[in-house]
Parts: structure tokens; C-alpha cells; sequence
């Protein structure tokens, strides 16, 4: 039976890594990847994280995995360059940003650590950051607790937030319900709205995009980084 093709979803950077690593596999050799393979090139921890990672692949109409134990059973059903970012048909002065705008600030800004890119692939103290960016006073209480990191990615444009933005992170271990947060997940860096589930005894990262799922966590595999207090936008 021939394999009906859905319209493809936007995929998150390591997402996309992810089919980027199968599309060039299958290519090369002819079949696909066992899941220990994909497990050992990107250096995951278990075997979860990749089945989680081929689900939604599945979910967002890319691939085909039958699951159970079989194996090199990955099929493709459309490319990483398949998905075109559609244009937004409301414009962020039609949303509500979760940052407020704050009044110019005649003092002299002061330099940040920029840590590198959110959900790039790495946690962030292994990220070099002899980058700084100059921010004003006004945006911040306490720099000496502050950096900032580039956003990679769509998952929080319904919050406003928009990919090359320059995120500001309070650093801090812990979070509220509903806080806007650096998460480190399998040594990827990621934002996103912090959801603790407390009868299911899950960390749910939920992100602000409708085209998006959230995803659930052990909290022993959750660490936080930092709140999100606001970002900075080159116009």
C-alpha cells in the first residue's frame, strides 16, 4: 500500500540532526541506523532518548518507525529540507510577549557573558564565552548572575520570541510553575515554559508554539539554568 505523505511540521535543531544523521546513513549504506547506533553518535544516554527523537520525527510526517524490536526498520518519508517556515499571519504587536517593554535607561550599559546558542547541542559550561553583548541597566538587577544566549529555532514564537533573538538569563538551579527557562536535556540546551507534574512525577518543558508538543522528562535528567527575564532584538 502506497504511503500517504502529510504536510511536514518544523523541527527543532536537534530534531532536525537527528534526520539529517538517518537521510545521510541511509544514503551512504543503504539501510537505516539500529537505534544503539544513533544512541552512540550523538552521545545520548539511553536508548529512550532516541526513541523519543524518531516519535516525534514520526509525529511531525518524516519518517516511519515501527517501533518493538525491530531493526535498521526506519523508513523516510520526507526530507529535513522539506518543511518552508511559513510567514506568521499575526504580528508580535498582536501578541503579548512574556516581557514588558522598559523605559530607556541613560546609564552606561554593562557586558554580559554570551554563552553561545540556546538548544545547540551543548550544556552550557562547555560553551566558550569570550563573546560579551552590552546591555542597559534597566534590563537586568543583577548582571553579575546574568548571561545571555542566541535563540536557535521557533518553539517560543508565540511568546515573541523569535530566532536571533539574544535571550537574558537570570542564572539560578530552580524554578516556578510557568517560568520561562534555560533547561539542559541530554546536553542540549533548550527554552522553555517550566511545568512540573507533580502527580505523574514528570518535568514537562512546554513549548510556545502551537505546531509543537510538549515534551516530559524524569527530573533527574531535567537541569535548570537560568529564568528567562527578557531579550534583546537587533531591528
Amino acid at each position: 500500500m502506497k504511503r500517504v505523505t502529510k504536510q511536514a511540521k518544523p523541527l527543532t535543531p536537534k530534531e532536525k540532526s537527528v534526520l539529517e544523521f538517518l537521510e545521510n546513513f541511509i544514503s551512504k549504506k543503504g539501510y537505516s541506523p539500529t537505534f544503539t547506533e544513533i544512541k552512540e553518535h550523538f552521545g545520548f544516554a539511553s536508548i529512550n532518548s532516541v526513541q523519543r527523537y524518531l516519535k516525534q520525527l514520526q509525529q511531525k510526517n518524516y519518517i516511519h518507525s515501527p517501533g518493538g524490536n525491530q531493526k535498521r526498520a526506519i523508513e523516510l518519508i520526507q526530507s529535513s529540507k522539506s518543511f518552508q517556515k511559513s510567514v506568521l499571519t499575526q504580528t508580535l504587536s498582536q501578541k503579548r510577549p512574556f516581557f514588558e517593554k522598559k523605559a530607556p535607561s541613560s546609564a552606561e550599559p554593562f557586558s554580559i557573558p554570551l554563552l553561545g546558542s540556546v538548544a545547540a547541542g551543548l550544556p552550557i559550561e562547555a560553551m566558550e564565552h569570550d563573546t560579551y553583548v552590552d546591555i542597559s541597566p534597566s534590563l537586568v538587577k543583577d548582571p553579575s548572575r546574568t548571561f545571555a544566549l542566541t535563540v536557535k529555532g521557533d518553539s517560543m514564537i508565540e511568546a515573541g520570541v523569535l530566532e536571533g533573538d539574544t535571550l537574558l538569563v537570570h542564572q539560578q538551579p530552580v524554578a516556578q510553575v510557568g517560568d520561562m527557562v534555560v533547561a539542559v536535556v541530554d546536553n542540549e540546551a533548550t527554552v522553555k515554559y517550566y511545568h512540573p507534574n507533580l502527580e505523574k512525577a514528570l518535568i514537562e518543558l512546554r513549548p510556545a508554539n502551537s505546531e509543537m508538543s510538549s515534551f516530559f522528562y524524569d527530573p533527574e535528567v531535567v537541569e535548570i539554568k537560568g529564568k528567562v527575564i527578557g531579550l534583546t532584538r537587533k531591528i
